[in-house]
């Protein structure tokens, strides 16, 4: 069985911007290959900070610590940290932000209903939008680390996060308004593909193929050109010989052939593993597994 030829994960780390962003559905192990990057990053002797915009992030299950909206120290991990843009907390923040100023000054009845008019899925959106603006646009923020990954959340709530990045920018154009210098930077650098590489991660099938070109084709029209995709989990590259597995890697073939004839210029294939890739030790086999 013949599979196209592949890099692995570890090339694509050999000389990273210094944000990465690993996107794609929900399922296809974004989180656990964002943190074996971020481990592997670490152990190498760089300072990382690992994020999560994913609303149901389970990234403290996968790393074992218990995270907050603030940067975390992984025990097991030197000179790795972590946190989760908690979309509750980002919310109460942001209303308060918007209303606080106004307490005292004006009628309690107008301030309820201020806040109520700020409590909805919009409002949950644009401040989480609004943390991770500060993060990818304010260089003070992420000053403590050599390397930013950020582990997104499925397709849709990272196509929401572009979509109001995208309205930002034309406001500003159409009217120069005067927002922060943080949401200025973010569309560039979210472009520069010198500064920001973002990793399409996806499983060999047919709906997250498609699904993950979908994406692509949407990362593209807000002019950001994903660097890889990242094909997970695959049977064909797990060197087994068992029938049952084989015949399974088989099956995968035309879709990896898909991704990399026709959607991306580079691509890795991470092998099939059989216990779940959860803790430090597990996750720096991950990586290791498919390691030049």
């Amino acid at each position: 069985m013949s599979i196209p030829t592949e890099q692995s994960l570890a090339r694509f780390l050999e000389s990273p911007t210094r944000f990465l962003f690993f996107t794609g559905k929900g399922g296809v192990g974004k989180t656990s290959l964002a943190c074996a990057s971020a481990i592997a990053l670490a152990d190498a002797g760089r300072r990382v900070l690992l994020v999560s915009t994913d609303p149901a992030s389970n990234l403290d299950e996968v790393l074992g610590v218990c995270l907050t909206s603030m940067p975390t120290g992984v025990p097991t991990v030197p000179r790795l940290a972590a946190l989760n843009i908690d979309p509750s907390s980002a919310t109460a923040a942001y209303r308060e932000k918007l209303v606080g100023p106004y307490r005292g000054k004006l009628p309690e009845s107008i301030l309820r209903g201020m806040a109520e008019q700020l409590s909805g899925a919009c409002t949950m959106e644009i401040a989480a939008f609004d943390e991770f603006s500060k993060l990818l646009g304010e260089p003070a923020s992420t000053a403590d680390f050599d390397y930013v990954i950020f582990d997104t959340a499925p397709t849709g709530h990272t196509l929401l996060l572009l979509d109001a990045t995208e309205s930002y920018h034309r406001e500003i154009a159409r009217k120069a308004s005067n927002l922060p210098d943080e949401v200025r930077r973010l569309l560039p650098r979210l472009r520069d593909g010198d500064f920001t590489r973002v990793l399409v991660i996806t499983l060999p099938e047919a709906t997250p193929v498609h699904e993950a070109a979908a994406l692509q084709a949407d990362l593209r029209r807000a002019g950001i050109e994903p660097f890889a995709w990242v094909i997970n989990q695959s049977f064909a590259g797990s060197g087994s010989h068992d029938p049952l597995i084989v015949a399974r890697a088989r099956g995968e073939v035309p879709f990896i052939r898909e991704v990399v004839e026709k959607h991306s210029k580079q691509t890795a294939i991470v092998p099939w593993v059989t216990d779940e890739p959860v803790g430090h030790e597990r996750l720096q086999q991950l990586f290791k597994i498919h390691s030049p």
